[in-house]
């Protein structure tokens, strides 16, 4: 058998196709969720002699399953000089601290200015072959816009361990916001010092560029808790127990406070004027990534790491506090 062809019997009841790929793989290629998902849709794994492309697939007892699987190869993309703040750095991983206005891998347009683009620059090709040409290292995603601590692998094992660990949610991961309040309207987050927002979010039904909380979509849970008050915002903190695209987004404008600067969701037309101003002129959402911890998937140590609000949220935070 090629050293790239690995072939196997599904024994016992009917289960999607991904998911028992990972569990046999899994512990020899140390893949992740993703890759299989990728490994099937690309058209490599066939069942009983006929390619699967669905990852949902149901697979009866006694299947025989063949996964082609390609050789890793060093990424294409362009390396990006770019001033990365590194938190912390091993031969491993490597813990950023992100700033905004950066993607953290290529698309819509744009395959050169990204965090992958500079991880790579950082890294070095050769070092960072990681099964993910377009996207090398990255493990999970912040938004464009949207500043804080993010963790990138610098191998595939690294890659698929920490992936399992978000999917798992044993990943710890705070974020700091500052979400519209009103002096006299009675929302959900004047009315108690800390909540829990659940409820499914997908695709927008009209806007596939928005996400919206809609009755099929995936399950998802954010805590919040306030960190401070101001007459037309309030500075909270935001757990997630589970990473949907844009879910605080979507979750904090859902009881009625949309995080400050967030244009796509928020309706900020009843600011006062002056907070409005110091809003468009802070020009993205006020979101931050302020910790993130894991288990570190070679040495089995837990790390924690913390970033402080950027200096031009600090500003914006100081202006909402002395607004009266």
């Amino acid at each position: 058998m090629s050293d790239n062809l690995h072939a196997f019997q599904h024994s016992g009841a009917d289960a999607r196709l991904d998911k028992i790929i990972v569990e046999h793989l899994s512990p020899r290629l140390m893949c992740s969720r993703s890759q299989v998902e990728r490994w099937i849709e690309d058209g490599s794994v066939s069942v009983d002699g006929k390619v699967i492309k669905k990852p949902a697939f149901k697979v009866g007892d006694g299947s025989r399953i063949e996964v082609r699987v390609s050789p890793e190869s060093a990424s294409h993309l362009k390396p990006l000089e770019f001033s990365l703040e590194v938190l912390w750095e091993d031969q491993h991983l490597l813990v950023l601290n992100k700033p905004s206005g950066i993607s953290m891998h290529p698309g819509a347009g744009n395959d050169t200015h990204t965090i992958a683009n500079a991880v790579v620059h950082h890294v070095g090709k050769k070092q960072l072959a990681v099964g993910e040409a377009d996207r090398p290292g990255i493990v999970h995603r912040l938004d464009k816009d949207t500043t804080g601590v993010v963790v990138v692998a610098k191998s595939t094992p690294v890659h698929a361990a920490l992936s399992r660990q978000f999917a798992e949610r044993t990943v710890g991961r705070s974020y700091q916001a500052l979400v519209y309040s009103t002096p006299r309207a009675v929302r959900t987050i004047q009315a108690s010092d800390q909540g829990e927002v659940t409820a499914p979010i997908g695709r927008h039904p009209t806007n596939r560029k928005m996400m919206a909380i809609v009755e099929h979509g995936r399950p998802a849970t954010t805590e919040w808790r306030v960190l401070e008050r101001f007459p037309h915002g309030t500075l909270v903190e935001c757990t997630l127990k589970t990473g949907r695209t844009h879910q605080i987004r979507v979750h904090m404008n859902s009881i009625g406070s949309p995080v400050i600067g967030d244009r796509v969701y928020g309706d900020f037309s009843n600011l006062p004027k002056p907070l409005r101003v110091a809003a468009d002129a802070f020009g993205r959402q006020a979101l931050h990534a302020a910790t993130l911890s894991f288990t570190h998937p070679i040495t089995k140590e837990r790390l924690a790491f913390s970033a402080p609000l950027p200096s031009d949220l600090e500003e914006l935070v100081r202006v909402f506090r002395e607004r009266e």
